[in-house]
């Protein structure tokens, strides 16, 4: 079993939280997932881990922006919320909502693997409802 420099690890996670806190988008995204990757401590590591999943809907918040302008794009087409919403796995409403009325975009909590306990049910989601989870037709 191979030792680890703990301080070394602890110094290097430090600063690469302090360099994300620097920068917006992916590159905060990616400097706070080589931190966690790097924390020792499974508490640090959670946290940090919260903190890429919420750093990540904004980058693709921001990304949306860009792709809704045509930034980046062949012949700076503009995306339509219906490309943004097959991109991103999300119905095109969705989409819409989380764009113009949030500051990230995000998985419904069931897309996420997140439940409500029940191990079963015989009951299916209206198409309203599940139109409301982002699983609906874009």
């Amino acid at each position: 079993m191979a030792t680890y420099d703990v301080d070394m690890f602890a110094a290097e996670v430090e600063q690469l939280v302090h360099q994300a806190d620097q920068v917006q988008g992916a590159d905060r995204v990616e400097l706070l997932a080589r931190a966690a990757s790097r924390a020792m401590d499974p508490l640090l590591r959670i946290e940090l881990l919260m903190l890429v999943a919420d750093a990540a809907g904004r980058a693709a918040h921001e990304a949306a922006d860009a792709a809704r302008q045509g930034a980046g794009r062949p012949e700076n087409a503009r995306a339509t919320y219906e490309q943004i919403g097959a991109a991103a796995g999300l119905a095109r409403d969705v989409v819409y909502r989380q764009h113009t009325h949030g500051a990230a975009l995000s998985w419904p909590a069931a897309r996420r693997g997140v439940h409500n306990g029940r191990t079963g049910s015989s009951r299916k989601a209206s198409p309203a409802a599940t139109e409301e989870q982002g699983g609906g037709t874009a």
